[in-house]
């Protein structure tokens, strides 16, 4: 019984010998079958190699052309105009992504639903200075704006005191010497940054606020020149960082962080870099990002591996991006005055909770109350669509 058990699992030493051969015979094939097959697939003959040359040429040749050809097609085919007439369409036509479109006709809206001058159009972010150089000969609008502070309202002489920003409502901005565009722009500028003004260096960020008038009322501003978040970035930013060569275009959030950004302030860059069609065309566009400090900046330019101009493709890739509906389509049946609607009234004519806290701080922004239909409608909340739909309804008593 035992003489089988043994039997039974028991190798001989010729027949271990045997296995342990052919164990390597096999080994040894497949090991030979690998490098012939790598020999075969990448060695090429003189001829592939000249075919190989010669279809890179033509390559390079059709690059070149295509890219001389968009841009003497768009001088071919575009005329004079003026951008306050353009819709997403007409924007996307001159070489725009939707994306990049739609936020030049809200940065329409921020600076008062016009363009007044060039220099409007050569502020919005999703514009470089090589595509605004483009555009500059066709655009009819005059070099700088009228409505400077070098007009009546600049003229006033302002009998300063200290004051909060944050207290002040559109009119209070007016009674500074601003223009009632400009203070509403201001109002806008407040929203865009959180509802809430932190910090002089916010004020002074603002494009209606030029360097004499901020100069001019620095003093009186009750507020620190930066607040702890914008010292916090600095300090972050100010961490000694080794570079080397490369480009934006390619870093992750994790490799932003690595060159002395925050996981927050990284998240912010690649957002940015999504709404100018995702990438960057130019140092110029990352010089923008409000994320990045001048300083910052100064210290990456060098080693920013970005090439200065790139061609415009008229068919831009479309971004994809979350957009907030309202909830749902409610039915009215009588008017209401929207001043008299509380955060609970706005959700139920169907908006979210984030829309009727943004409906209710763009109302105390206003000093309290909506004076028309028209001031409703510049709320980011309510959509065209949805404004329609309340339009016929709403009573301003």
């Amino acid at each position: 019984m035992n003489y089988l058990k043994k039997s039974t699992f028991y190798l001989s030493k010729s027949q271990r010998f045997s296995l342990y051969l052919l164990f390597i015979l096999i080994l040894l094939f497949e090991i030979f079958q690998n490098f012939f097959i790598q020999k075969a697939d990448f060695e090429l003959t003189q001829a592939d190699r000249i075919l190989l040359e010669s279809y890179k040429n033509q390559l390079d040749t059709k690059k070149s052309s295509f890219a001389s050809y968009s841009k003497n097609n768009f001088h071919d085919s575009i005329k004079a105009f003026n951008p306050n007439d353009y819709s997403v369409e007409d924007w996307m036509k001159i070489g725009f992504s939707e994306r990049q479109a739609e936020v030049i006709l809200k940065y329409k809206g921020i600076v008062g639903g016009e363009f007044t001058s060039k220099e409007q159009i050569k502020k919005c972010y999703v514009i470089d200075a090589e595509k605004y150089k483009e555009l500059e000969p066709y655009l009819l609008l005059p070099e700088k704006s009228e409505s400077t502070f070098e007009n009546k309202y600049s003229e006033q002489k302002i009998a300063y005191r200290n004051f909060d920003p944050n207290d002040l409502p559109q009119q209070g901005w007016e009674k500074l010497g601003f223009s009632p565009k400009q203070a509403e722009v201001i109002m806008k500028y407040k929203q865009i940054v959180g509802g809430k003004f932190t910090s002089k260096e916010q004020i002074r960020k603002c494009f209606v606020i030029n360097d004499e008038k901020y100069n001019e009322m620095q003093t009186y501003i009750l507020l620190p020149e930066k607040s702890k978040q914008d010292l916090k970035q600095d300090k972050y930013q100010a961490k000694k960082t080794t570079y080397s060569k490369f480009n934006p275009n390619n870093y992750s959030a994790k490799d932003w962080q690595q060159i002395g950004f925050s996981g927050k302030q990284a998240e912010s860059i690649l957002k940015y870099k999504n709404i100018l069609g995702g990438q960057f065309k130019s140092k110029d566009q990352l010089k923008k990002c409000y994320m990045i400090s001048d300083e910052k900046f100064t210290e990456m330019e060098p080693y920013i591996d970005l090439p200065e101009t790139v061609a415009y493709k008229i068919e831009s890739p479309k971004i994809e991006y979350k957009e907030v509906k309202e909830t749902s389509k409610t039915v009215l049946k009588e008017k209401f005055n929207p001043n008299n609607l509380d955060h609970q009234g706005w959700i139920n004519l169907g908006f979210t909770e984030k829309q009727a806290n943004t409906i209710m701080n763009f109302k105390r922004s206003l000093g309290g109350s909506f004076k028309d239909a028209k001031i409703l409608k510049r709320c980011y909340a309510i959509s065209e669509e949805k404004f329609k739909e309340l339009e016929p309804y709403l009573v301003f008593e």
